[in-house]
């Protein structure tokens, strides 16, 4: 192999390693000063020129050359932050050539054993460039997923309602779909089903859900102060089409990611059927209300 096809193969190869570690890390890096690194590192591979070249290729070696093309490439201000980017170059490289590897040993790989020690010829750079190709498509797959996890984790909160001297803990998750509104307030609605309020509502109510009767019909045996926390509202889907009755508890404590509010005015309209089919959310929050989380009010 001649010199300049080590140090173009060396620096596509660590170029590629350079852009994992800062996705791993969510380091933002130009496109200059990544180009630079790689090519810095590919000059590691010039060292098999020296006369003493041992040294660079054992485990001391090699970290310290890591630890050196870390620092030049992202020059990171603390050492925790030097650390993490040396993991995660370590991690990415291990990732990528179990890649190459497993490529290597799919195909027809001429290897043999003499002397009780593994034989194996060096991969070609097509399948290099092949472990690189399938490395971006499976950390571009992991990154998508874990975003969407990572999202997903922030629109769920633990749901406390409390109504009197009772109390319910259900798990509640932020509905973008939901776009319920009360019709003489315009404020926002968030839907609970019928098990996650089931405690607090009067006999009356608990009769009509039971008996899949209506349970609108049911408020006008409603008397007293109990009545006015109850109330109706018109909904539409793509399914079908109606009125729920709404109802308004004491206070409301969502906690979540790093967030814990308390609410003395959410409403909910309660839904008779349930809302998830493994019962992962008793309550669909209207994503309205992440405003007045964040302080403003909706």
């Amino acid at each position: 192999m001649y010199v300049e096809d080590l140090l173009a193969l060396n620096f596509l190869m660590n170029t590629v390693l350079l852009y994992f570690a800062a996705r791993l890390t969510g380091r933002r890096l130009k496109g200059g000063r990544l180009l630079a690194g790689g090519f810095f590192s590919a000059l590691y591979s010039l060292i098999i020129f020296l006369p003493a070249a041992d040294f660079a290729y054992t485990w001391l070696g090699k970290i310290g050359a890591s630890i050196l093309i870390i620092i030049f490439t992202f020059r990171p201000a603390r050492l925790v932050e030097g650390l993490r980017l040396c993991g995660a170059f370590f991690l990415a490289s291990f990732f990528l050539a179990g890649t190459v590897f497993a490529l290597y040993f799919f195909g027809d790989a001429p290897a043999m054993v003499q002397g009780g020690v593994f034989y194996l010829t060096a991969p070609r750079p097509g399948l290099l460039f092949g472990g690189v190709l399938v490395s971006l498509l499976l950390l571009a797959g992991v990154w998508h997923f874990s975003e969407r996890q990572r999202r997903s984790k922030s629109l769920r909160f633990r749901v406390t309602i409390k109504c009197g001297d009772k109390s319910v803990e259900v798990a509640g998750l932020v509905d973008t779909g939901n776009h319920l509104r009360d019709p003489l307030s315009g404020r926002p609605l968030s839907v609970a089903s019928y098990g996650a309020v089931e405690v607090f509502l009067p006999t009356v109510l608990q009769q009509a859900y039971r008996r899949a009767a209506d349970p609108v019909s049911a408020l006008g045996e409603l008397t007293g102060p109990e009545a006015v926390r109850y109330g109706v509202t018109p909904f539409r889907s793509l399914e079908n089409a109606g009125v729920l009755v709404t109802f308004r508890p004491d206070k409301v404590v969502l906690e979540g990611t790093g967030v814990r509010q308390e609410c003395d005015d959410l409403v909910f309209a309660i839904s008779a059927k349930a809302l998830s089919l493994d019962n992962e959310a008793e309550i669909l929050l209207n994503p309205a209300i992440m405003d007045f989380i964040g302080g403003a009010s909706y």
